[in-house]
């Protein structure tokens, strides 16, 4: 498949706003295949659920159903997360000589029973020193206000690294600005038809609401770190088992290079 067409426009406006809404990047067929996986993996993870006796974690899975590097079980989701199309889509986007995979995920909201997703910041959660990380945030079905679309603060990717947000009992994000950067904030929805994505920088502020719709809200988000990124201890199920140390670059075939220039 041909590169997708990035304009220099658009990188400049990922630049300036922190994040970018990209039309028709994945084709229906590519999609529906990703969603017949996605179908296998909720089947999987139910009956593991099953198996464990009750959840846990019911009042996260509220916010979102979230499925952790699923490329690493499910060859067609592989394929999909090792797309350089894809990757090189956010290797534009960061100006870097390559990009590599953080991670990927899964994010469902169910249908009715579902909570809002609360604004935060992607970076305070993740082990990296540096502050480029990007993430592809693709819509597997319409996606709208009603059923939980993205909503981002244009620039807020400009205003530092914030405390982490407990996403069940969320503090007000806003809050924790200093009040020296303090302004009024307008959030923008970005609406998406299937298959269309955005990309956000790893600090956006970003939300989105419950699902009030009869149909789940399926996305595939695929995360991607450019050159020169080095981590930094933060406990997460990715980076605990990547035996990093304080400052090393990431490397290795958990993070794979995925486009380059």
């Amino acid at each position: 498949m041909s590169e997708y067409p990035l304009s220099e426009d658009l990188v400049q406006f990922y630049e300036a706003n922190g994040y970018v809404k990209l039309e028709n990047v994945l084709p229906l067929n590519e999609v529906e295949d990703l969603r017949k996986a996605l179908d296998v993996a909720v089947q999987d993870r139910k009956r593991r659920d099953e198996a464990r006796g009750p959840l846990q974690n019911a009042n996260y899975e509220k916010v979102f159903l979230q499925m952790v590097n699923l490329w690493e079980l499910y060859p067609q989701i592989k394929e999909y997360v090792l797309n350089r199309r894809v990757a090189q889509i956010a290797r534009r986007l960061s100006r870097s000589q390559h990009v590599r995979l953080w991670h990927n995920h899964a994010l469902i909201k169910r249908p009715h029973d579902s909570s809002a997703t609360a604004w935060h910041q992607d970076l305070p959660y993740w082990p990296m020193k540096q502050t480029t990380a990007l993430s592809c945030w693709m819509a597997l079905d319409d996606v709208t206000v009603e059923n939980g679309c993205m909503h981002f603060i244009p620039g807020s990717h400009k205003l530092g690294r914030l405390d982490a947000i407990d996403l069940i009992n969320p503090q007000d994000l806003f809050k924790l600005v200093p009040a020296a950067k303090n302004k009024k904030f307008e959030s923008v929805p970005v609406p998406l038809k299937t298959g269309s994505c955005t990309f956000h920088n790893d600090l956006t502020f970003h939300y989105a609401g419950p699902n009030k719709t009869d149909r789940p809200r399926r996305a595939m988000v695929t995360i991607y770190m450019p050159a020169g990124i080095t981590y930094t201890h933060v406990p997460h199920i990715v980076g605990d088992r990547a035996n990093l140390v304080e400052g090393e670059e990431f490397d290795g075939d958990l993070f794979p290079i995925l486009a380059q220039g």
